[in-house]
């Protein structure tokens, strides 16, 4: 990423030594000048005059007077990241999703767009008379979207080569990542459902299991079948068929024990996910169930451990390329997919940790140029409420990225505002097709950050984060819909 200087941004920033005050920038013609890799930016992005940007800016003043936006952050740039409008755009802010926004960019400055990750199994010698003599390893790089169709494909091919038996065992190793599995930070009330699934190098099913409910006759047992089957998901109490859901499906903490209890309504049969725990070895119980249903016999069960160097690859599976990945957790805001490519980030620099991650994002943003101050990165999906960043960083970077060989990329992953995935509600007009993004939504936090396209100055990135009990009321969400509207008038 390029290592451009936001020193006329710091300048034109008021708040830079004050982040909590409220200020609003006036970025000249001129001031974009004063660098050569400005004028290089110029020559190929419609500049901004002084009567342009002093425009725009009372615009924004107008549609951020609203009193629930009054104290919001807000930065939007041009191209070049050079700020057109600011509004406590230096104080840090809890990002909710638009936090995945860090994840994104960072894996792909990190593998590339093309990068695949892949799992294997492995064994320290060909199988001899259908038999894998020794232990068989099942192992995990961080495939964000391994699936147990996948694991089901390895045991079919394991089958068709004539493999009926493995006289050692199945050995799970998902070394690439260290630490817990689910973040500390995280609100134990969300443990229980699928959005806070955990993280590991060895992932199935985005780290959660599928019960699927078939209701019988009224008062009669819900039936319950657990997806895919392992038996090492255990369940308890049951489900009566009635006229109407009062469905409870209770996790033991950090368990895979479920409690079920409650009525489901009579008619069609419907499926919950929740997430799993101790998730190599609940991937290698989910493998052994299918290498038994292709009559293939696991010797000494399941267990975790450490493959060792070499061998013989008996099945590779690579993912869908990172772009596509990274689409699918965009569009539908996947809290699972930014936490495993976090790690993966931190795992090709060093240790597959948060805090490795964390440390390589924030190093990506400041070899942009672009400010890290008050940035605190707690996790890579934005569920942890003391996530932290400015305003002014979240969309200087989006910015910078956008000028980088990711930038197509980046920006076509992103969701069409108003028309796709968690940002399809949104009310525009003229930025109808012209404005894409990322949301975010916790308990009194809305964010949205992403790119507008101008009618008349090209590209330009914004970041808009509100953080308030009144985040969600209907104001709100009608000010930054009109502000994008406004931007795309420019």
């Amino acid at each position: 990423m390029r290592a451009l200087s936001v020193a006329a941004a710091c300048t034109i920033l008021a708040a830079c030594g004050a982040p909590t005050v409220t200020a609003t920038a006036t970025a000249t013609t001129s001031s974009l000048r004063q660098t050569g890799i400005a004028q290089a930016a110029l020559a190929h992005a419609p500049s901004w005059s002084d009567d342009a940007v002093r425009k725009l800016q009372r615009r924004m003043r107008a549609v951020f007077a609203e009193p629930t936006l009054a104290q919001s952050g807000i930065a939007i740039v041009d191209a070049d990241a050079h700020p057109l409008y600011i509004q406590r755009a230096t104080h840090p802010f809890a990002p909710a999703s638009t936090f995945k926004l860090l994840a994104a960019v960072s894996a792909l400055e990190t593998f590339g767009p093309a990068h695949r990750f892949a799992t294997e199994l492995r064994s320290l010698d060909a199988p001899l008379d259908g038999v894998v003599h020794g232990d068989l390893w099942l192992i995990g790089s961080g495939d964000p979207v391994l699936s147990s169709d996948d694991l089901n494909r390895a045991a079919a091919e394991l089958a068709h080569r004539g493999v009926h038996e493995i006289d050692g065992a199945l050995v799970a190793d998902a070394s690439a990542f260290r630490g817990a599995e689910v973040n500390p930070a995280w609100e134990p009330d969300d443990l229980q459902y699928d959005y806070a699934a955990g993280t590991s190098a060895l992932s199935v099913d985005g780290g959660t299991v599928e019960f699927h409910l078939v209701p019988g006759a009224v008062g009669a047992p819900t039936r319950i079948e657990v997806r895919p089957p392992s038996g090492a998901v255990r369940v308890r109490g049951g489900v009566l068929t009635s006229y109407a859901t009062t469905l409870t499906i209770d996790r033991a903490p950090l368990q895979n024990d479920f409690t079920f209890g409650g009525r489901i309504a009579l008619g069609a049969e419907q499926s919950f996910w929740r997430p799993v725990a101790n998730m190599p070895i609940y991937a290698g119980r989910v493998l052994q169930s299918m290498l038994a249903a292709h009559g293939i016999v696991v010797r000494d069960g399941v267990r975790t451990g450490v493959a060792p160097i070499g061998g013989a690859v008996l099945w590779k599976h690579r993912s869908a390329p990172l772009s596509v990945i990274e689409r699918d957790m965009l569009v539908n805001s996947i809290n699972h997919d930014a936490e495993q490519l976090l790690r993966a980030v931190g795992a090709e620099r060093g240790y597959g940790t948060e805090a490795t991650g964390g440390a390589v994002e924030r190093a990506l943003v400041q070899r942009s140029g672009v400010t890290t101050t008050g940035l605190k990165i707690v996790d890579g999906s934005g569920l942890a409420a003391s996530d932290r960043v400015a305003p002014l960083t979240l969309a200087g970077w989006l910015a910078r990225a956008a000028q980088d060989p990711i930038g197509p990329t980046l920006i076509r992953d992103l969701p069409r505002v108003g028309m796709e995935g968690t940002v399809r509600y949104r009310h525009l007009t003229t930025a109808l097709g012209r404005a894409r993004a990322k949301s975010g939504h916790i308990e009194d936090v809305n964010t949205l950050a992403g790119f507008v396209q101008t009618r008349t100055h090209g590209r330009v990135a914004f970041a808009i984060m509100v953080n308030d009990p009144r985040a969600d009321d209907g104001p709100v969400d009608a000010g930054i819909d009109r502000a994008l509207d406004l931007l795309a008038q420019e």
